[in-house]
């Protein structure tokens, strides 16, 4: 003991003042204040770290004397000795000071012997009467293990990676023997989870096991693994009783120190990260196949909190790694408990949180890949299969986790709305371990513990857990569903096809295909992208069975290929053309060429790209040399057949363009392959091929054209043909023409005036006139005399209309103008026809009216009034009013200006009340005009116009939507909303009906943005509902156009595409993709709030007043609008309103009226909804933070 003490008198003890010590006591080790002056003058030449090194060597020779009487070699009389309060705050100064000095390698080193220092004097007898052991400077000792990781994330203070790797590797290997230390008092200390700062300790003891700097440096991993094995020792003293035996609690609290881990290595997703996982994973499984039934509860809460963490749940990669983490740390667990916690996972899906919904459904997710769960409920069965973990006669509870159950912020579809939060508490964990112990698991199960088993799960009931997130009112729930759902329907895994068959259902309709409907229409692009991906593989699967799928589900992709989001647009192109390429038949080219065909005009390149290159898949690639003895592929004809069927040869036309310019596949060969197919085998055959040549012509230089002069003279021979064949061959040998040469041309050229001088017209009239003057253009002598003789025929017998015509198709060529008299006969006809004339005989009259308006700009302007004269006139027969349409058409091509007075006739052609082909034709004549240019899209053109949104004829709707929701500007929308509310709510344009007015609002509101939106909220409410109360309040009537506008107003404010914007959320509770939008919503959120304060709510308030004595329709809607703005914008209306008392009176009597509670004025309700309480968690006993004391100690002097 003498030299204990000898070493002890080094340190100066006595030089310590009181006061510094008592203020360290008082603070419970928690605060120090700068070591006394005096004190540390006395210490300038005293090596620390010898002293200490050699009081412990003096310590451990004085306990291994052999004395007679034991008290000698105790606190008894050492206490009397030296003032031991002194020693034990020098030791913790000493310890506190190497934690905040870790860098310096003499106070880390000071740092490090002071706490083997304490280490010994815990070893002397009587530590616990003489207060030697304290918890909080046991704790603050172990702080010492995590130099090492702390000295690597301070790397940037070393000189190189050298320099640091020295420094940790000895750092290392000091703590080496500070574990030794550690682990000879360990085990005399008792200590139990209910000790004050267990949880600290354990917490401590299990930072470095993790590796997190095995990887960094070329760190001594033998030196650092024998230190994690001592540790490991230690850690295994303070989780089990005094007898061995586990305790549960202990290792409950022991997961709950390696939570922090899982989460921190979870969301830093480095390489490095992955190796601390990994070993974390390693320990918790061997914790679980070490202390069996003990370590069991502890095991699952910590899976469940590692579930019910929000810690960077918000990004996808953290996401992903938690679920990995999870996956494999379920998979350790017995068969029981497993079902338990999917259990847990299922109701976890359905919680208020939206990160706790967002990775319950990816878990969920993972184990669909899981066998299926074939046992049946025995109980028997049961009792043998739940649990026979070694180390413990406990059985294993079988009810799931204890679970608090919150009551929070609603879920649509009328779900469970709780708040999971995971159970931990302690007693409960106690009373489970008096269970009956027959209830074990075999030893084989226990020996491979740490091997992934292979659980079963039940696969219906998780792919319903599934399918109740598409309703969510998260879009990143409601997207991640429909696409689990879609992969769902790919598997091969027979559990999993008997779960989607009991999940659709036997009505007419599977639950699947109504869900996707319904998703097609979501307001978030990426909700809509993965409904267009859940249809395609419900039509993939139908054909794949061999059923017919119904048109409407072709009809919803269709629908998506005209979306205002490109990535929608993307996916539903797509999806029809793998559904085309995998079923040749008639509705699924169909849906190709209604959706994909007409995004060639997408104003996007990449999708023109997508669709060129699906057009060259389906058609170009697969064409064949004809073979009689080989059977070919009928996708090519199919899709030709198609295009000649809708009459789409333009848009053809101009895929043939865009893939010529992009490939190499538009070439001679191609030409030569299809010239094999002309001729042979039948008339729809070489109309197909016809149409696919003429379409390549124009980008191949091909020169051997004697086959097709070979087919055409073929085709004159035989009038019997299809009549469509001749003016496709007249077109395609006009682009060839240039290839002709020599006699050929002269044969040619001679044939083609011959058929013109005879008088048979086989509808290729222009064609051949047009061709014959490009083979010989210096000579069109013969146009004119073909062109007088017609004129005098026609003059000599004024009733024959074909002369007319003929002399007028013929006259497109002549170099002589055609006849003043010609004209006057075509202006008297359309004004006054003959009365001999039927039907046919005035059709062909208008048709040959535009032949005459497309050679002469004064014909055009001459005859342009009776056109639009026979477009209005109702009587006149349905063909001459088409081909006057067509007439007009072809005049606003050329001469827009003159076509401009008359477009109320070709509006006119549009109205309801019209005949549906003439309606139909006009709808495509209009767009195309639109498209090209020729017309701009003015009032009162613009409201006849979009009216077509709602009209009831798919051909006359479809090419609005397609201009409106793809090619009209968004500024034009934006701009005219308002006045289309009023327009279509005027008695004077024509009664629309309500909801037909609401599906056109809907379509222009689908391109606006947001700030588009909440600034046609404000003119609406400005310009509508303010206007009619200033009118009520003047005592005004309103007018029935007025009340109609308002109906129209109050349900598009309360509707789903322009509701008005609720307060933004707590950012904890959001979704990642909604966060760019809140940000928007933000900015021009005050401006909403002003409006809805200063103009909405009065104006209903005013409007409800004048209305209420009447009830009625308005009235109700009133109500309505008042309540959304009374929940959504309560507090801003308070804020904005409370200085005027009448107004703050009007509201509280309208809350009074419907029934409400009032909440303004005196009134103010300040309860507000207070968060979930955080989950229960394993607690251990901490010293409470003592309060400063009065008398401050003596502060360090600055020294200069």
């Amino acid at each position: 003991m003498e030299e204990v003490l000898r070493e002890l008198n080094k340190l100066h003890l006595d030089n310590l003042i009181e006061e510094w010590v008592q203020a360290i006591y008082e603070s419970e080790f928690l605060e120090f204040s700068e070591i006394p002056a005096d004190y540390e003058n006395s210490l300038e030449y005293v090596d620390i770290k010898c002293i200490f090194q050699s009081t412990m060597n003096a310590i451990d020779a004085w306990l291994n004397t052999n004395l007679d009487n034991e008290e000698e070699r105790s606190w008894t009389v050492l206490s009397h000795q030296i003032k031991h309060q002194h020693l034990l705050a020098l030791l913790a100064y000493y310890i506190d000071f190497g934690g905040k000095n870790v860098v310096s390698r003499e106070h880390r080193n000071n740092a490090i012997h002071a706490s083997r220092l304490y280490y010994k004097l815990l070893c002397i007898p009587g530590y616990k009467a003489y207060h030697i052991y304290h918890s909080q400077l046991f704790t603050h000792s172990l702080v010492c293990l995590s130099y090492p990781k702390a000295m690597c994330d301070n790397e940037e203070n070393y000189f190189n990676a050298k320099e640091l790797t020295c420094e940790v590797n000895s750092v290392i290997k000091e703590l080496g023997y500070f574990v030794n230390d550690l682990r000879q008092i360990i085990q005399n200390l008792h200590l139990t989870s209910s000790d004050m700062n267990f949880e600290d300790i354990v917490s401590n003891l299990v930072d470095i096991t993790g590796g997190a700097i095995v990887n960094k440096l070329n760190i001594d991993k033998i030196e650092l693994a024998k230190l994690s094995g001592v540790i490991y020792e230690m850690i295994d003293v303070l989780v089990c009783e005094a007898n061995g035996e586990p305790n549960a609690a202990a290792i409950q609290l022991l997961f709950k120190c390696l939570l922090p881990k899982f989460i921190a290595a979870s969301v830093d997703c480095r390489h490095a990260n992955n190796v601390v996982r990994a070993s974390y994973v390693t320990y918790s499984g061997l914790l679980l196949t070490k202390f069996g039934k003990a370590a069991l509860p502890g095991y699952i809460v910590l899976l469940e909190h590692l579930c019910y963490t929000l810690d960077g749940l918000e990004k996808a990669e953290v996401r992903s790694a938690r679920v990995s983490l999870v996956v494999g740390l379920m998979s350790l667990l017995p068969r029981k408990s497993y079902a338990n916690y999917v259990k847990w996972l299922l109701k976890l899906s359905t919680t208020a949180k939206v990160p706790h919904r967002q990775i319950a459904l990816e878990m969920l997710a993972k184990l669909l890949n899981n066998d299926p769960d074939l046992s049946t409920p025995d109980l028997s069965t049961e009792k043998e299969k739940v649990s026979s973990l070694p180390g413990s006669t406990n059985a294993e509870t079988t009810e799931e986790p204890t679970q608090n159950v919150q009551e929070d912020n609603a879920i649509p579809q009328d779900e469970n709305n709780l708040e999971l939060q995971p159970g931990t508490s302690t007693p409960e964990i106690k009373s489970n371990q008096n269970l009956p112990t027959d209830n074990d698991e075999s030893e084989e199960e226990v020996a491979g513990l740490l091997r992934q088993r292979t659980h079963t799960i039940a696969h219906a009931e998780v792919l319903r857990a599934v399918y109740e997130r598409v309703h969510d009112v998260s879009s990143t729930l409601r997207m991640r569903a429909l696409v689990l759902l879609a992969d769902c329907l790919a598997s091969e895994h027979p559990a999993m096809k008997e779960a989607i068959k009991e999940l659709n259902g036997a009505g007419a309709v599977s639950r699947l295909a109504a869900v996707g409907a319904r998703c097609v229409c979501d307001e978030r692009a990426v909700v809509r992208r993965a409904a267009a991906g859940l249809l395609h593989r419900l039509l993939a699967d139908t054909l794949r069975d061999g059923r017919t799928p119904r048109d409407s589900d072709y009809a919803m992709l269709v629908g998506l290929c005209r979306d205002a989001s490109i990535v929608v647009r993307v996916s539903a192109v797509g999806a029809l053309g793998e559904l085309a390429a995998s079923a040749a038949h008639h509705a699924a080219l169909d849906a190709f060429l209604a959706g994909p065909m007409h995004r060639l005009s997408d104003p996007e390149t990449k999708i023109q790209e997508q669709v060129v290159t699906l057009i060259q898949q389906l058609l170009i690639d697969r064409i064949r040399k004809y073979d009689a003895l080989v059977t070919e592929d009928p996708l090519p004809w199919e899709f030709l057949a198609g295009i000649t069927r809708h009459n789409m040869k333009r848009h053809l036309q101009k895929a043939c363009a865009l893939l010529a310019k992009s490939s190499n596949c538009i070439n001679h060969r191609l030409v030569d392959l299809l010239s094999t197919h002309l001729g042979v085998v039948s008339d729809e055959r070489d109309l197909q091929c016809l149409v696919l040549l003429t379409s390549i012509s124009r980008h191949v230089d091909y020169s051997d054209v004697g086959f097709l002069l070979d087919y055409y003279y073929n085709l004159t021979e035989k009038p019997e043909r299809d009549a469509r064949l001749v003016p496709l061959s007249l077109e395609l040998l006009a682009t060839l023409s240039a290839r002709i040469a020599g006699e050929a041309r002269a044969a040619l050229r001679d044939h083609l005036v011959t058929r013109l001088a005879a008088a048979v017209d086989d509808g290729s009239r222009t064609a051949s006139a047009s061709l014959a003057a490009q083979l010989d253009p210096d000579n069109l002598q013969w146009a004119t005399e073909l062109m007088q003789i017609s004129e005098r025929r026609a003059l000599e017998s004024a009733g024959d209309v074909r002369e007319w015509v003929r002399a007028a198709d013929v006259s497109l060529v002549a170099p002589a103008p055609p006849s003043p008299r010609l004209l006057h006969l075509f202006l008297a006809a359309l004004a006054q026809p003959p009365p001999e004339w039927g039907d046919e005989e005035r059709g062909v009259c208008a048709a040959g009216a535009g032949r005459l308006c497309v050679r002469s700009r004064d014909a055009a302007a001459a005859l342009a009034p009776s056109l639009a004269a026979l477009l209005r006139d109702d009587a006149a027969p349905l063909c001459a009013r088409l081909n006057a349409l067509l007439a007009l058409t072809d005049i606003c091509t050329r001469y827009s200006c003159i076509v401009e007075p008359q477009l109320d006739a070709v509006c006119g052609c549009v109205a309801p009340q019209a005949a549906p082909p003439l309606r139909r034709a006009a709808a495509r004549a209009l767009t195309r005009l639109l498209l090209a240019g020729y017309l701009r899209l003015r009032t009162p053109l613009y409201y006849r116009y979009c009216a077509l949104l709602a009209d009831e004829d798919h051909d006359v709707r479809e090419p609005a939507e397609y201009y409106v929701s793809c090619c009209l500007t968004v500024d034009t929308i934006y701009h005219h909303f308002v006045d289309c509310v009023l327009h279509y709510n005027n008695q004077e344009s024509g009664s629309i009906p309500f909801d037909a007015r609401q599906l056109i609002y809907d379509v222009m509101l689908q391109r606006m943005s947001l700030v588009q939106k909440l600034n046609v909220q404000c003119r609406l409410a400005r310009e509508v509902l303010a206007h009619a109360g200033a009118l009520c309040d003047d005592g005004d009537e309103l007018s029935a156009a007025l009340n109609a506008a308002l109906l129209d107003t109050i349900t598009l404010l309360c509707g789903p595409r322009m509701k008005l914007p609720k307060k933004p959320e707590k950012a904890g509770d959001a979704d990642i993709d909604d966060l760019q939008e809140r940000v928007t919503t933000n900015i021009v959120s005050h401006k909403m709030k002003r409006t809805v304060a200063e103009v909405l709510v009065p104006a209903v308030l005013r409007l409800y007043a004048h209305m209420r004595p009447r009830g009625g329709q308005l009235a109700a809607y009133l109500v309505r609008i008042a309540t959304d703005l009374l929940n959504d914008y309560r507090h801003e209306i308070e804020e904005l309103i409370e200085n005027d008392e009448e107004l703050v009176e009007r509201v509280r009597q309208f809350q009074e009226t419907i029934g409400l509670e009032a909440s303004f004025g005196n009134a103010r309700n300040l309860v507000t909804a207070s968060a979930p309480p955080e989950p229960d968690t394993p607690r251990a006993r901490k010293r409470p933070r003592p309060h400063a004391h009065a008398h401050s100690p003596r502060k360090r002097a600055l020294r200069i």
